[in-house]
Parts: structure tokens; C-alpha cells; sequence
């Protein structure tokens, strides 16, 4: 087995003790947020149960956007998508894409800002697991006051931006999309894998197997 090397190892380490003045980007009143959620089901839901890349503990909680619908949907199908271009048919049924806005702007911390790397933040913060060290970064940026985190989604590469929101734990009675999109819809969808049908399944008997004689 070979050694493993310095640039091997993860380097992102915990925050600082301090991350005053990291850099900021501001979501105000008019910018678009993509939430990826299922069919029935609120989008507005801060969640911490530690399922969430940047979840904060109770009585906080964290809600996952995109800046764009496409990149929404492949982060909530991401650990099913992975290097496949197809999901379930079903998976895509049963969700939906919201756009929403906040009713009032808040800044959140920036980790796509170059200036970020001053404080100790590499690109492992969007794609490290498990999520322990993202989620101390998070507890330091909502302590700091920041509304949240910028950042670049695991599962959509290129220039595209997630935005991790902070505030209390639970669902947020907050204006709702009247009309959200069906993941099938969205432009640049995953391609669907039919149910299958009953008739397409082969039932296989279990091999039958011998009584063991009393005595033998």
C-alpha cells in the first residue's frame, strides 16, 4: 500500500476563532431562490438534523436553495443521480421546483469569494463528508450573524451557486410558489427509469431445503 501524501489529505480544518470580516454576499428582495422539495410538502423548512451539509442545532436550523432550478434539482437527486444521467421515475414524481424570495435582504457568508481562503476555506467545504466540519463552519458564520452560506453545489459543476439560509428551526410561514415546477420539467432534467411493471418482474422460488431427521 502506498504512503499517502500531504496534498492526500483533507486540508480544510475547522473555523477560526474568529471570522470577522469574511466576505459577504447579499440576497436581497429580488433575487430568484430555487428550492428542490417534494410534491406536497412545503419549501420553506429549516432543518438541523444533521442530513444537511451546513445544519445548524436546535433551536436553528438550515433551508437549501439554488440560484438556478436545475441546480436545485440535481442536489436533492444527487446521492441517487451520482455519475449516472438517469433516476427513478418515481423520484422525479414526487418533486417539484419552487422559486421564491425572502422578504428581506440579509447577507450570508461568501465562500466563493477568493478572499474566503484568507480564513482557511478550500473547495472541500462544498464536497466533504461526513458533514461535522462544514457544520462547525455554519455554526461559526450564524454566530457571527451572517443569514447564511454561499457556496458551490456538490453535484452541479461549473458556475453555479447554493445558498444554505440560517434561521429558527421548523417550517417558515413565508410566501410559497402558487405554481411550482415538476422535476420533469425543468430544462436539463435527469432522464427517468421507467417503474417497472409487475409483469417485468421474475419471481424466483426459494430453494427448497431438507428436513433434518430427528436423530440423523
Amino acid at each position: 500500500m502506498g504512503r499517502v501524501t500531504g496534498r492526500e489529505r483533507t486540508a480544510l480544518g475547522p473555523p477560526p476563532a474568529s471570522v470577522a470580516g469574511f466576505p459577504a454576499y447579499s440576497v436581497d428582495e429580488g433575487t430568484d431562490l430555487f428550492r428542490a422539495h417534494g410534491r406536497g410538502l412545503g419549501p420553506w423548512w429549516f432543518g438541523n438534523d444533521g442530513t444537511g451539509r451546513f445544519d445548524l442545532r436546535t433551536p436553528r436550523g438550515t433551508c437549501y436553495f439554488a440560484l438556478d432550478p436545475l441546480s436545485a434539482l440535481r442536489e436533492r437527486l444527487g446521492p441517487v443521480l451520482g455519475g449516472s444521467q438517469a433516476v427513478p421515475e418515481s423520484l422525479l414524481e414526487e418533486s417539484v421546483v419552487s422559486r421564491l424570495r425572502l422578504s428581506a435582504a440579509r447577507d450570508v457568508a461568501n465562500t466563493q469569494d477568493r478572499g474566503a481562503a484568507v480564513f482557511g476555506v478550500t473547495r472541500e467545504l462544498e464536497s466533504t463528508v461526513p458533514y461535522a466540519v462544514p457544520q462547525a463552519w455554519a455554526r461559526a458564520f450564524d454566530e457571527a450573524g451572517f443569514g447564511g452560506v454561499r457556496y458551490g453545489p456538490r453535484f452541479t459543476p461549473g458556475d453555479s451557486s447554493a445558498l444554505a439560509l440560517f434561521d429558527a428551526e421548523g417550517a417558515a410561514d413565508w410566501p410559497v410558489d402558487p405554481d411550482p415546477v415538476p422535476a420533469q420539467q425543468v430544462p436539463g432534467a435527469p432522464a427517468a427509469l421507467p417503474n417497472p411493471r409487475r409483469s417485468d418482474l421474475t419471481v424466483v422460488r426459494p430453494p427448497r431445503t431438507r428436513a433434518v431427521r430427528e436423530g440423523s
